[in-house]
């Protein structure tokens, strides 16, 4: 863990504050723990976070903590630790409560931190596991949903993986702006799996939500391209640039449909692959 400079805790978060317990965000304090898991290649470091109330002082130089459960309750026997100890190894969450999302949700997203991870290793399984669990919690959390879906189609099971991406094509949540990110991603997946009427319907009701991202007619025009469907590529390309005369892929892309050459043929003109440039892709174009 990270040492941070020394600072007596009464310059942060005094314990007892005109001989009363302060309140209790003020008591609230946040513990990192770097472990490793996993074996060999595959081993890696993962950041543990707990969450101690410190109860009470209970002489000059001591205090004592209680670690806290998933509903935020403190549970089992109290620890004492020196103030030293609290100023080093601890940080104070002020407004811990005030910021607190709900515990079942928080739980959910970590199995899909550690779904992403799986996944980003190649262990599928191990992957589709983290995002049952998730689903378990929530099952409309959008992200393990859509990992899910890419979990089981790496594994070889496309049927699964199908009736997933249906299923989070349906629903509400998937749309809304804030997942603008989430639904960009999920088009890239569909057509990457050769799902092209499913992601043209993806970025259709995406356009539904923000008709004015010229990011998404670029997705989808290439989306009709890879279905062979040339004359709904050039249109979606031209209302990309309709609303963004500087957008350089699009251009390019447009240029070599209507100019009578291929993809293959011209390397100015090739779509880039996803997050690989500064262009508009970052934010997850397909």
């Amino acid at each position: 863990m990270r040492n941070r400079p020394k600072m007596a805790v009464s310059q942060k978060f005094p314990i007892i504050a005109q001989g009363k317990i302060m309140d209790q965000d003020k008591r609230i304090y946040l513990k990192q723990e770097t472990i490793r898991l996993g074996f060999g290649s595959t081993s890696r470091d993962t950041v543990i976070e707990n969450y101690f109330q410190v109860d009470e002082a209970v002489e000059e130089n001591m205090v004592s903590i209680r670690l806290l459960n998933i509903s935020d309750q403190p549970f089992g026997e109290a620890t004492l630790i020196t103030r030293e100890e609290l100023d080093q190894d601890y940080t104070p969450c002020p407004d811990y409560f005030k910021n607190k999302k709900d515990p079942k949700a928080q739980l959910a997203e970590k199995h899909v931190e550690l779904g992403e991870d799986h996944y980003e290793n190649r262990q599928f399984f191990s992957a589709e596991r983290e995002f049952n669990n998730a689903l378990a919690l929530n099952k409309k959390n959008l992200k393990a949903n859509l990992g899910k879906g890419k979990s089981l189609y790496a594994q070889g099971e496309k049927k699964k993986a199908k009736e997933i991406f249906d299923q989070l094509s349906q629903m509400e949540d998937l749309y809304e702006k804030e997942n603008k990110h989430i639904f960009n991603e999920f088009g890239i997946e569909l057509r990457r799996r050769n799902l092209h009427d499913e992601a043209i319907a993806n970025y259709a009701k995406a356009m539904a939500l923000d008709s004015g991202d010229p990011v998404l007619y670029y997705n989808l025009g290439r989306a009709y391209y890879e279905k062979k469907d040339r004359e709904n590529s050039i249109d979606q390309l031209t209302k990309a640039l309709t609303l963004k005369e500087d957008f350089i892929e699009a251009r390019e892309f447009l240029n070599t449909l209507t100019g009578g050459q291929t993809l293959q043929k011209s390397k100015a003109a090739e779509p880039r692959p996803e997050g690989k440039h500064s262009g508009p892709e970052p934010r997850i174009a397909g």
